[in-house]
């Protein structure tokens, strides 16, 4: 009995430190998901405020030189960036739906692993705690039959080896 209160004890106290500490994980992922989502949230803003400088520019009909002594117009040179501005937006977007998606998923292991927490109530704890000193005043018990025992085979001169 004693020992498979003690195995017992031991495992719950194991389950209770690796949940602990997959919150404590989980916590920091989601934090680290939200910055990110801050951070993309922010290019994106960024970006549109781009796309609208490189729109208007546009309309004004700007004509410039390249290098090569080409004119061009500025129409030409904002629908490229428009279109890599596009390209960039739409990878931004999928990065985001994709970030959106592990945060929900974290956020719901999350949630289940807390659920799961609070069926470890205060009568739970407590218990712990009694099963912890039943096993500390049997271990005190224990070592004083050990003394016992050796007192009497000492004055029945039978040999004793103490099992650990």
């Amino acid at each position: 009995m004693y020992n498979d209160l003690q195995k017992r004890y031991v495992k719950e106290i194991k389950t209770n430190q690796e949940q602990s500490e997959a919150i404590k994980n989980l916590t920091i992922k989601i934090h680290e998901l939200e910055h990110n989502l801050r951070e993309q949230r922010q290019r994106i803003e960024q970006l549109e405020c781009k796309k609208v400088s490189w729109k208007s520019s546009a309309v004004s009909g700007k004509r410039s030189r390249t290098p090569e002594g080409e004119v061009t117009s500025h129409r030409d040179t904002s629908k490229k960036e428009e279109s890599c501005c596009s390209k960039y937006l739409e990878l931004l977007l999928k990065e985001i739906k994709k970030l959106k998606k592990e945060n929900e998923k974290l956020s719901t292991e999350r949630r289940a692993l807390k659920n799961e927490l609070a069926g470890l109530d205060k009568d739970f704890f407590e218990e712990i705690e009694d099963l912890k000193h039943a096993v500390q005043e049997s271990v005190k018990l224990n070592n004083q039959y050990e003394k016992c025992l050796k007192q009497i085979s000492v004055l029945y001169g039978l040999p004793f080896t103490a099992h650990l």
